[in-house]
């Protein structure tokens, strides 16, 4: 089984913007520039023969490149936060994107679990041994402006993740 995922990857300049943002935190595991991306379709674990057929619905898709503007930070998980990310502007375009990802993963032969689609890029991580706390929170209000320029990315890709 492989635990898979689509996402768009971050140019170079500002994935590298991206993981000093992490790390700047001082909480948590920053996320390695390598593995900075916008999740469109989580497809969670699967059969690598699913897969195949997946990517090959995936090789097919056509759509219009969505603009990707991110602005502003946030956590996901409340009281005990989980992660921290920088929020991606809503793009009819990106939202055009994911819908075409989720119809192509269908095709393929996985019906994924509808989920609300909140665009973000995680740039660090939380565990529940070593929760966040003031350092998250100076973090949120030190990058509430955060703002990089818009940009196309390249094509969404297949994603391996492996947990460790």
């Amino acid at each position: 089984m492989i635990r898979a995922f689509v996402a768009l990857p971050m140019p170079d300049p500002l994935r590298d913007r991206l993981e000093e943002l992490g790390e700047d935190i001082d909480e948590g595991r920053p996320v390695d520039g390598e593995n900075l991306h916008l999740t469109l379709a989580f497809l969670g674990e699967q059969r690598p023969e699913l897969l195949e057929d997946v990517a090959v619905e995936l090789e097919s898709l056509a759509p219009p490149a969505p603009t990707v503007a991110l602005r502003g930070v946030g956590a996901f998980g409340g009281g005990r936060p989980r992660s921290a990310h920088v929020e991606v502007q809503a793009d009819l375009a990106l939202t055009a994107l994911r819908d075409a990802i989720r119809r192509a993963c269908r095709r393929g032969g996985l019906e994924l679990p509808h989920a609300r689609f909140t665009p973000h890029v995680t740039v660090a991580r939380f565990s529940t041994r070593a929760p966040a706390g003031e350092g998250l929170a100076r973090w949120l209000a030190r990058n509430a402006g955060f703002a990089a320029a818009p940009f196309q990315p390249p094509a969404a890709a297949l994603y391996r993740s492996d947990l460790g």
